[in-house]
């Protein structure tokens, strides 16, 4: 099935992904025309413009927005993921909450872990916490000295 006769619940997905950080850029509003307009082949229509400007990022709800895609192919609910991964890129900033929202459409799309591959920070995140347990453990405890026998 095609993105584009869903332009609307497409453009709501992608704006959540710019929002996702509670900092909307202008990178980020241009790479959500930009990807809707080579969707369209040209300009967006006055509805999808609208829809940007007025776009409320606290109203938002992810998972009734990605239902609309639950009936296309694994392969079209990879694109919408993608598509979502190249606003959070068009900032150039890595972001937890860009890196969440992320995880959380891929929940709503029900697609396996294996979708998020190479569009999450995963590995840094699990060598992170490693890495800042061993930091909160400390080092071990110094030996105890030996008592000399007693005579």
């Amino acid at each position: 099935m095609a993105l584009i006769d869903r332009l609307e619940p497409l453009c709501d997905l992608l704006l959540g992904a710019a929002y996702a950080d509670d900092d909307f850029k202008d990178r980020e509003q241009e790479e959500v025309r930009g990807l809707l307009e080579d969707l369209v082949g040209g300009e967006l229509p006055a509805q999808l413009e609208i829809r940007i400007n007025t776009f409320d990022a606290k109203g938002f709800e992810l998972a009734a927005t990605a239902h609309h895609f639950l009936g296309d192919t694994v392969d079209d609910r990879k694109r919408v993921l993608t598509l979502c991964a190249a606003i959070n890129d068009a900032d150039e900033e890595v972001d937890f909450a860009e890196d969440a929202y992320l995880r959380a459409l891929a929940t709503a799309l029900e697609l396996p872990a294996a979708a998020l591959a190479g569009l999450t920070i995963d590995v840094e995140v699990d060598e992170l916490k490693e890495t800042f347990e061993k930091v909160r453990k400390g080092p071990p405890p110094p030996p105890k000295r030996a008592t000399p026998p007693k005579a």
